[in-house]
């Protein structure tokens, strides 16, 4: 079974009908994830399944502000995605919600961050992250937002073709930017970002019409996210 094809579908419109925050206790957004583990569902009673069987969505882990492990929640599938990737994912997304540069430069790797601030014709980090805080303002969110939980919907690996990841022209872009880096692992992962305005909450996913792709790639024996 190719796992990375399968995304969890359903654990999006779950959480936007019945997550009222990220404060809530961790008994709580657990069955929330296991509403949406459709396995268990399909198969009928008696069946036993492997986790390798399983589709991508069904053995979520979630990480909580209030345990202080990251800054905004995030729900990954444990099987494939590390604690501490999640985490970076995490961090890259608290960058871009609360524009802190200082956290932006460390989990995204410097010299392509200068590249991309410099492509999108900003001077510097801070520029750059309060252009694409308002521009998620401006463009989706309508309001002023906080973005307050991250869903893993999908995974992307390097068995899979290029038209699919694009690690060959991140790959190449990055080796522009620094010829002597070591890369030696590479994940695309597929997101959704919910956010919080003042009239309730919504998926970014769904008012883009897909999902934010984050690329975690490990630099020099750093983990980083593009």
């Amino acid at each position: 079974m190719d796992f990375r094809k399968f995304t969890s579908f359903a654990l999006t419109s779950a959480m936007l009908f019945s997550l009222a925050s990220c404060g809530e206790s961790s008994e709580n957004n657990t069955a929330k994830s296991g509403e949406n583990v459709l396995v268990g569902d399909n198969m009928g009673k008696g069946v036993n399944v492997s986790e390798d069987e399983m589709p991508f969505g069904a053995t979520m882990t979630d990480l909580y502000t209030e345990d202080g492990e990251v800054q905004i929640c995030i729900s990954y599938e444990n099987r494939y995605i590390t604690k501490e990737e999640a985490i970076k994912l995490s961090d890259y997304v608290s960058a871009v919600n609360s524009k802190d540069a200082e956290l932006m430069e460390k989990t995204c790797y410097k010299p392509y961050l200068d590249y991309i601030v410099s492509n999108y014709g900003n001077k510097s980090t801070e520029e750059y992250l309060t252009a694409r805080h308002d521009e998620i303002r401006d463009s989706y969110a309508g309001d002023e937002y906080d973005i307050d939980y991250i869903i893993t919907n999908a995974l992307h690996t390097e068995d899979e073709d290029n038209s699919v990841t694009g690690f060959d022209e991140l790959d190449a872009k990055l080796k522009e930017l620094s010829p002597d880096i070591q890369i030696t692992d590479r994940k695309l992962v597929e997101v959704d970002i919910l956010y919080r305005v003042s009239d309730g909450e919504f998926s970014l996913s769904k008012k883009t019409g897909s999902d934010t792709k984050l690329y975690l790639y490990t630099i020099d024996g750093q983990m980083y996210v593009l």
